[in-house]
């Protein structure tokens, strides 16, 4: 029969498979460390050369896309455009292939297009003949007495501006006329740029554009006029084309409308600019800029440098338009699928670490935690001051120990003056900023040792340790000097005042509620103006 191992004997077995486990961890251990670090140092290489291909293709495919977009944007324009010069070749046309064109035929035109609603960004389309100086004044009491549309005719009707002028080439038709009121009689002749796009339509038969321009209808846009001759008239020669000369179609439009629906789907993501660059056959020269998508709201300088812009240079009616696309600068690298794929990689490579490290980390959390949520619990949010739960709480102290040491403390209670007309008229974010000037201006005029907190809404409590005399006076003089000082928010200069009430311990308690208390009605009686014999007996003081 085998002997029972004694206790001893077991001891020493446990001791040995104790040492023959440790002897093993400790072989295991730099193992371990020796794979981590090999580990570590792979993975990095691998997650960075991954992340480095990834931004590289990150990056060409957002170029490609950004190439494309600016193409197709320049298209649109480019098309948006082209439709813009059939608008005014079929206005035109009327011209071409009837004699005579009537207001009544005109409108009746101009309303078969519904141009509201199918061309955005046209405000008006127009007919301005040319009327020689000596028939100006036959030709004004003629349009006076036009009853073809409105019974009462137009018998305010004149060329505009005034002056005298070889000829006038003045606005007859204008559809449609709501809105469009004073360009009604307007001589294009009379302004010397619209005056030169007159002649150049006029020599030419091209459709010519004008600069950018304030329109007088009050919106930024341009014009585009189209020359009318007499029909069958030869047109061969400048001097042919100026005899045969009848007027013009124009078309005005506003080049915010004409272009904001038609490029609104890559108006979030691209800033898209179109800009007049000149006449034509003078070459490019100072832009001049007809459209911006965001000039509500330019971006500021970007840390990353200048942002990627494309341009395409358009012919637009004689005049040179440069479409130019923009996004933002970017890091490659930064880019969602490449930061996406380093930390994958590197998350995956540090795994092993990151268990080692868990609990650790998780303890530093949770600390990190509790410390925020009792500093939250007894300070204001917006303040930072202590609130009235720990305000109570460091008066309980100070109280047991003024007790201890027979000395003396003092409670100043503040309310602020004119903090509600502040705060209703500008706005709760004004109040904000007043509290937390206040409290900046409180902390400043207190001892390390002393406690300011806020109660709430516009009340602010000081607990002071005055060892002797009225010390506490020269605190409140100096509390009530320093939050009457003027302040700033945004262009407003603020200014309020404060009533203080103060109770002493142990004169007027000697516990926390009835010290407060005291406060508070010496507080109230300083808000109503009560002097010092006739406030509650304790010192009291106001300001503002």
């Amino acid at each position: 029969m085998a002997l029972v191992p004694s206790g001893a004997e077991e001891r020493a077995k446990a001791r040995a498979g104790m040492g023959v486990a440790t002897t093993a961890l400790n072989r295991r251990a730099p193992l371990l460390r020796q794979s981590a670090m090999f580990v570590l140092a792979c993975g990095l290489v691998l997650s960075l050369l991954a992340w480095h291909m990834t931004a590289r293709r990150t990056d060409e495919e957002a170029s490609r896309s950004f190439q494309q977009a600016s193409q197709h944007i320049t298209r649109l324009v480019e098309e948006r455009m082209l439709r813009a010069l059939d608008l005014v070749a079929g206005f035109r046309g009327l011209f071409s292939v009837h004699r005579h064109v009537s207001r009544a035929e005109f409108r009746e035109h101009f309303n078969s297009l519904h141009l509201p609603e199918r061309f955005p960004g046209v405000i008006a389309i127009q007919y301005a003949p040319l009327v020689p100086a000596a028939e100006k004044a036959a030709f004004e009491a003629q349009v006076r007495a036009d009853t073809s549309l409105d019974p009462h005719g137009y018998p305010d009707y004149a060329i505009h501006p005034a002056g005298e002028r070889d000829f006038y080439i003045p606005v007859l038709y204008n559809e449609p006329m709501a809105g469009n009121e004073a360009a009604f009689g307007h001589d294009n002749t009379a302004e010397p740029s619209r005056r030169r796009a007159m002649e150049r339509t006029r020599d030419t038969g091209e459709p010519i554009a004008s600069p950018p321009l304030t329109l007088l209808q009050g919106a930024a846009g341009f014009v585009i006029r189209h020359a009318v001759y007499r029909r069958d008239a030869p047109l061969w020669t400048e001097a042919q084309r100026r005899a045969a000369f009848l007027g013009q179609v124009s078309g005005v439009f506003r080049t915010t409308d004409l272009l904001s629906s038609l490029l609104e789907e890559h108006l979030k993501g691209y800033r898209i600019r179109v800009e007049d660059r000149g006449d034509a056959r003078e070459g490019q020269g100072p832009a001049a800029l007809l459209f911006d998508s965001q000039a509500a709201h330019a971006s500021p300088a970007s840390l990353l440098g200048a942002p990627q812009r494309l341009e395409a240079p358009l012919t637009v009616a004689g005049r040179v338009w440069v479409v130019e696309v923009s996004r933002p600068a970017t890091l490659p690298h930064l880019a969602p699928l490449p930061v996406a794929v380093l930390l994958s990689g590197v998350a995956l490579t540090l795994v092993v670490r990151w268990l080692l490290l868990g609990m650790a980390r998780h303890s530093d959390r949770t600390a990190e935690i509790a410390a925020r949520l009792a500093h939250e619990a007894t300070h204001d949010a917006l303040t930072g001051l202590p609130n009235r739960l720990l305000l109570e709480q460091r008066l309980k102290e100070a109280l047991e120990t003024a007790k201890q040491d027979q000395t003396r403390l003092a409670l100043l209670f503040i309310d602020l003056d004119r903090f509600k007309a502040i705060n209703d008229t500008l706005g709760h974010e004004a109040g904000d900023v007043v509290l937390r000037q206040v409290a900046l201006r409180l902390r400043g005029a207190l001892r390390p040792t002393d406690t300011v907190a806020r109660l709430g809404g516009d009340e602010f409590v000081v607990l002071l340790s005055v060892p002797t005399g009225n010390l506490w006076r020269g605190v409140a003089d100096r509390i009530l000097a320093l939050i009457t000082q003027p302040m700033t928010y945004g262009e407003h200069r603020l200014s309020v005042g404060a009533s203080l009430g103060a109770a002493l311990y142990p004169e007027h308690g000697t516990d926390a509620a009835a010290l407060l208390r005291h406060a508070d009605d010496s507080m109230y009686a300083a808000k109503r103006g009560a002097s010092l014999a006739t406030a509650p007996p304790a010192p009291s003081s106001r300001a503002g």
